[in-house]
């Protein structure tokens, strides 16, 4: 088996666990530290981490308001104290919907799906496959977005993203948001 099949075969196991509906971790980077948790606990874990900070930011964005609401949840499931700060904003959500802010639109993330094309692609890194290819060099034939396109396509996942273009474009968002270590 060439080395290609084999990392074919690592990229097909971190999609197949895509499409099972198992909790998928979700990965922050909270004040110089890596929060990292099941999508069900991790507000509560950032919330833990840095209250003020999600406070500060559930009250201009949409996504961290879901988050901290997700968190006051998960802290009330599980019996678990929750910032006054925090109750306030609830408090005033529960009798004003209204309150909540507003989203900026633009197409919504499946975070687990972007998580998976991460993984996958530090796979190819690790395996020696540049992550994207130059066009206009050649000088490498194929590279990971092109691996994980093929996988997708066998796994049948692909009628999310139109080509390998795509997942290029998923690896360059991602990593501006989350930058790889250069150590």
């Amino acid at each position: 088996m060439d080395n290609h099949e084999q990392l074919k075969d690592k990229v097909r196991l971190i999609f197949n666990s895509y499409k099972n509906n198992d909790p998928v971790i979700e990965i922050y980077q909270i004040k110089g530290e890596r929060i990292m948790g099941p999508s069900d606990e991790i507000g509560y874990k950032i919330m833990e981490h840095d209250p003020k900070g999600m406070i500060k930011n559930a009250l201009t964005s949409n996504e961290w308001f879901v988050k901290l609401m997700e968190a006051i949840a998960y802290a009330d499931l599980n019996g678990f104290d929750v910032p006054k700060e925090a109750r306030e904003i609830d408090a005033k959500y529960k009798l004003d919907p209204n309150k909540m802010p507003k989203s900026k639109g633009g197409r919504p993330k499946d975070m687990k799906f972007i998580t998976c094309v991460r993984a996958a692609m530090l796979e190819c890194i690790n395996a020696g496959i540049q992550p994207t290819k130059n066009e206009t060099t050649f000088k490498h034939p194929v590279c990971g977005a092109d691996i994980i396109w093929d996988v997708l396509h066998e796994l049948g996942i692909e009628k999310k993203i139109e080509d390998s273009f795509a997942i290029m474009r998923i690896w360059s968002r991602e990593l501006r948001r989350f930058p790889l270590d250069k150590t």
